[in-house]
């Protein structure tokens, strides 16, 4: 292949004319379309955003000044919520951290709260839809849709292997 190549090269010396008159004809068609552009912008009255004058339009501030605050802690809560335990167990909750005052801590009921299984459960036995499942149980138990769907797979589990 490359000795074709070569005997190819060697019998035409010269290349001729047709690549500078394509490269000449290439450019040609680009500075006619960008005058066309040009002048279309110009009529419409749509000015480049580079050129040059005044503008009637303003530039808008990217950024606004804030005052410097005292609240400059550390947020707990990171991009895809917090950790916390519950039950036992660590979950990740999503949104902001509830403003509870550990002071005040009343126990109104003597019994044991719910988990997050026995609702589960509870829901499974009333036969309430999946997606309504995940939304009472991240609003209830303020946790992920991620760690909600992993305890209805989890109570589904044991279910199976209970009756199996």
């Amino acid at each position: 292949m490359l000795t074709t190549t070569l005997l190819a090269a060697a019998e035409e010396p010269t290349r001729g004319w047709g690549g500078p008159i394509a490269l000449g004809i290439a450019i040609a068609i680009y500075i006619a379309g960008a005058t066309i552009h040009y002048n279309y912008r110009e009529r419409r009255g749509l000015p480049s955003p580079t050129g040059e004058g005044d503008t009637d339009f303003g530039v808008n501030p990217q950024v606004t000044v804030v005052s410097d605050t005292d609240d400059t802690s550390r947020d707990t809560t990171g991009w895809w919520g917090r950790i916390v335990e519950r039950d036992g167990r660590r979950v990740r909750a999503a949104g902001p951290p509830p403003d509870r005052d550990e002071a005040v801590h009343l126990d109104l009921v003597d019994e044991e709260p719910e988990t997050i299984e026995d609702a589960i459960g509870r829901m499974l036995d009333r036969g309430c839809p999946y997606a309504e499942i995940v939304r009472q149980v991240m609003d209830e138990f303020e946790v992920s849709e991620a760690t909600a769907k992993r305890r209805i797979r989890d109570v589904r589990a044991e279910r199976i292997a209970a009756a199996s």
